[in-house]
């Protein structure tokens, strides 16, 4: 795997508290936690636009429109 080295500014309060997170819950190193970071905030990004093509694809197969979701949810809750 070819990787890259690349500088990003930290606030200093924001540097502070990934070093104490780090020295006190991680067994790895600073550059560690970030690059696990990013990874999992790319990959959240995924799932939520996963999901919300998956919801979008449900209702034009449906024809269904917001309102319909609504009364839909306030009915499940009613019937409780």
């Amino acid at each position: 795997m070819i990787t890259a080295m690349i500088q990003v500014p930290f606030r200093e309060d924001l540097l502070q508290q990934i070093d104490m997170f780090v020295e006190q819950r991680e067994a790895r190193s600073r550059a560690d936690l970030i690059l696990a970071a990013t990874e999992m905030y790319i990959q959240r990004k995924n799932d939520w636009q996963t999901l919300f093509s998956y919801g979008n694809r449900l209702a034009l197969e449906n024809n269904l429109v917001e309102s319909d979701v609504m009364n839909e949810i306030k009915s499940f809750r009613n019937s409780k």
